[in-house]
């Protein structure tokens, strides 16, 4: 009896996906980059030889940054600027004031230029001076200029910014929030009273005046003060993609993605026996295929046979067995 075969196969073999990218932070936080010292011109620069008047003392213990303005008018060109400051310097110096320098330690002119203000300050925290008395704890930041009712100027403004933010670091200042302190008297704070201020604030935080005036007060909080603290401030890890594995090549020489740990290698197609394909990896495995369908062909052609005697001779015993005829009884 000839058996037709029929032959059905599907076979799907699953390759892993690459190419899909994660990106991770760095483990190591990034160490803030201190902001390095912004150009500064001496106080030789201006002064030449006006020396001051007596001796200059160091601030031991710096809390904050104070801010003022000069009160004088916005009309100065950048050639008139050391002229401006050696008019400052005979002012502070004279018996009206009776300060042996310029009060303050900085001056930022409206062209965005910065001056060192008394001497020493370049260097290391020298104790200022300030209308109404000054509080100590302090280092003094000054704008050229009458800032009543206009604002300085944006090359001030980021100048000033940029010399808030390096002292800051020079002096040990995280500029995160207030800080409390016990005032050296002033005619807003009596001797011995405690202070709680941001650590850059104005003039008029600490004394009774108009300074740094209203044009630019807001903008110490509102400006001056986050941008220095996001100068100060440590930097937010960068994500760093990791890469994607590069495809290997099968002994074939085509391209296969790299296995990974969780998924068994993938191995290339290969022939089977009556040229039927045998995929063997990727989650599916056809194997000894050929062998199978034998076997099946060789069962279905036994059980023709079988369909074919029973057709000629009868039903076969349930026991599989032929009974033999009984013998004769011997008794008769």
């Amino acid at each position: 009896m000839t058996l037709s075969r029929r032959t059905l196969v599907a076979a799907t073999a699953f390759l892993p996906v690459a190419g899909v990218a994660a990106a991770t932070f760095s483990d190591a936080p990034g160490a803030a980059a201190a902001p390095t010292q912004p150009p500064i011109r001496p106080r030789a620069d201006w002064a030449g030889t006006l020396a001051p008047k007596g001796p200059l003392e160091d601030e031991p213990d710096v809390r904050f940054l104070l801010v003022h303005h000069t009160q004088t008018p916005n009309t100065d060109t950048a050639e008139k600027i050391p002229a401006r400051l050696q008019s400052i310097y005979r002012f502070h110096t004279s018996a009206e004031k009776g300060w042996a320098d310029v009060a303050y330690n900085f001056f930022v002119d409206p062209f965005g230029t910065i001056w060192e203000g008394r001497e020493g300050s370049l260097t290391r925290p020298v104790m200022g001076d300030a209308t109404g008395g000054s509080q100590g704890h302090a280092l003094l930041c000054c704008f050229i200029g009458d800032h009543t009712a206009e604002p300085p100027t944006p090359a001030a403004m980021a100048s000033m910014t940029s010399l808030l933010a390096w002292l800051a670091v020079r002096e040990g200042l995280d500029l995160a929030g207030p800080v409390t302190f016990t005032s050296r008297g002033s005619n807003k704070w009596r001797k011995g009273a405690e202070v709680t201020t941001e650590q850059v604030a104005g003039h008029r935080d600490m004394s009774a005046t108009e300074c740094p005036g209203e044009a630019l007060y807001s903008l110490v909080a509102g400006q001056l003060l986050p941008g220095a603290r996001a100068l100060v401030a440590p930097p937010t890890p960068t994500p760093t993609p990791t890469p994607t594995p590069s495809p290997t090549p099968s002994p074939s020489g085509t391209l296969r993605p790299t296995p990974t740990a969780s998924e068994p290698p993938t191995e290339a197609p290969t022939a089977g026996v009556d040229g039927v394909v045998v995929a063997v990896g990727g989650g599916l495995l056809l194997t000894g295929l050929s062998a199978a369908l034998g076997a099946l062909s060789g069962r279905r052609g036994r059980r023709s046979a079988a369909e074919q005697v029973e057709q000629d001779h009868g039903p076969a015993d349930p026991e599989g067995d032929e009974q033999a005829d009984e013998e004769p009884d011997q008794r008769l």
